[in-house]
């Protein structure tokens, strides 16, 4: 499934990116606002993950553009905080929903399957079945008569792409529109070969009918369910069929397993984190320049508004890479920089000492988060 990502900032998109690519999901990355419209207008996807503050359009503006243009894409809202003003301004320009950037990463991925499942049907159940095939999206765990099956992962899309949209029938473009980002390259050959691997994968592991069907000239699409497939018990009683043992189905010539590729996504986010909190002692120095520009009154209205948008990334950033405390200050003096300061020297004190305090925040132990998602104070 496929993610539109429109944020700015550099270390909170790369740990976005990090934590959804690791969980199956597609993701195309956009830092403009009014870049990211034209291509949630132009491409298919299954949900768009906005962020409110972004250069030339903001996320608010962008998402009130897209519903007036009819797209019903899933809008979830990144906000710095769970304030009342941001949650108030994305509903009311119709976001389906808002997480906060210093959310859990399983918080926000809960968040993302319920709007993709809301995107199918509002009664749809979290679990995907097919006869005695059932697809659990949360734990990323197919199985066939409780067995589980390894797939690789564009399989496990490909095939999660079938289950949510059983009516519908997929051209090849249409597959690749879903499953690959702008970044990859497939043809149409990828599509053919995806089809050709996940139904002989699907056919070892005991699953006689043939899933997916081919419709000639347009693509492929879900066959109908078959009934719950039964088998002779001994003593002439029947009992489900079990298919063939998981362990059995032959992994040499597949990719990495769900295992390897979490384990790779929690060792990427790990270094993600490792450079944000080396690039803290540069944002520190550049907001110290600013303390000095604001006392001696050399500051522009144009360089404070800059200054005003990097602190909205770094208040961003904290949140997301779990600096909870620090992040409020941040949003603090973001909010100071909203006013005159030339004309309030009480407020470039106040400013002041935020720093002060922001620095010392930064330099206490924080206590580490759940693997995978981050870390927090």
């Amino acid at each position: 499934m496929k993610i539109l990502l429109i944020e700015d900032d550099q270390h909170t998109t790369a740990f976005l990116v990090a934590t959804l690519s690791a969980h199956h999901y597609a993701v195309d990355l956009v830092a403009d606002g009014l870049v990211g419209l034209d291509l949630a207008t132009q491409w298919n996807y299954d949900l768009i993950l906005l962020d409110v503050l972004l250069p030339t359009l903001n996320g608010v503006e962008v998402c009130r553009r897209l519903r007036a243009q009819g797209c019903q894409t899933p809008v979830l809202m990144l906000t710095v905080k769970d304030s009342n003003e941001d949650i108030i301004a994305g509903l009311d320009a119709g976001a389906d929903d808002y997480v906060a950037k210093s959310c859990d990463a399983s918080q926000l991925l809960a968040r993302v399957r319920a709007l993709m499942r809301r995107g199918v049907s509002v009664s749809s159940s979290p679990i995907l079945t097919w006869g005695n095939l059932c697809f659990d999206p949360a734990s990323a765990q197919v199985t066939y008569n409780h067995q589980p099956i390894a797939l690789r992962p564009k399989e496990y899309t490909l095939l999660e792409l079938f289950l949510r949209y059983p009516q519908r029938i997929f051209s090849r473009s249409i597959i690749i529109d879903h499953l690959w980002s702008m970044e990859e390259t497939p043809v149409e050959g990828s599509v053919t070969n995806l089809i050709k691997d996940l139904r002989h994968r699907l056919k070892f592991v005991g699953i006689e009918t043939d899933m997916i069907e081919t419709v000639y000239g347009l693509g492929y699409r879900l066959k109908a369910a078959p009934a719950p497939e039964k088998t002779l018990a001994k003593g002439g009683g029947e009992k489900e069929s079990q298919g063939n043992d998981a362990a059995s189905v032959p992994a040499g010539n597949w990719d990495e397993d769900w295992n390897t590729r979490s384990q790779r996504g929690i060792a990427a986010i790990q270094q993600i984190t490792e450079q944000f909190q080396l690039s803290l002692e540069q944002r520190i120095a550049l907001l110290e320049a600013l303390a000095r520009s604001l006392q001696s009154g050399t500051i522009s209205m144009q360089q404070q508004q800059s200054a005003h948008a990097d602190l909205h990334k770094l208040a961003g950033g904290l949140g997301t890479f779990g600096y909870i405390k620090a992040s409020a200050i941040a949003q603090t003096m973001e909010r100071l920089l909203e006013k005159d300061l030339s004309q309030e020297p009480r407020l470039v004190n106040q400013f002041t000492h935020l720093l002060e305090e922001l620095k010392q925040t930064l330099v206490k132990p924080r206590l580490g988060r759940e693997q995978g998602a981050g870390v927090r104070e």
